[in-house]
């Protein structure tokens, strides 16, 4: 039988899936498109909701949440996708700008 796991348990797990995200972020192992998206949906886990930090991650979500990242790619038209792609590009760099520094910040603090 499985044990329950505490909401301290949960918290903690999910800290670790914070810190795992900003590291394969930074490392080039997920796109900061994909990974802003998994930190804003993971800030509400950590007791973060309003964190300084999150809120990047937040706007980023927020401002590319129309580009398809992903495994989704795999549902769209090959053709569509492909005139996207510059656009995705361009949105992965400016990701990339606007939150290497935060992605460490995160591995810091939640290691």
């Amino acid at each position: 039988m499985h044990e329950k796991m505490s909401r301290e348990q949960y918290e903690e797990s999910a800290r670790l899936k914070v810190a795992e995200t900003a590291q394969a972020m930074i490392s080039g192992q997920m796109s900061f498109l994909l990974g802003a998206r998994r930190l804003d949906a993971l800030r509400h886990e950590v007791s973060a909701s309003d964190d300084a930090d999150f809120m990047v991650f937040v706007a980023i979500a927020s401002d590319t949440d129309d580009y398809p990242v992903g495994p989704v790619c795999e549902l769209w038209d090959k053709a569509a996708l492909e005139r996207l792609q510059p656009e995705i590009d361009a949105a992965e760099r400016w990701a990339k700008e606007q939150s290497t520094a935060t992605c460490k910040k995160l591995i810091q603090r939640f290691s």
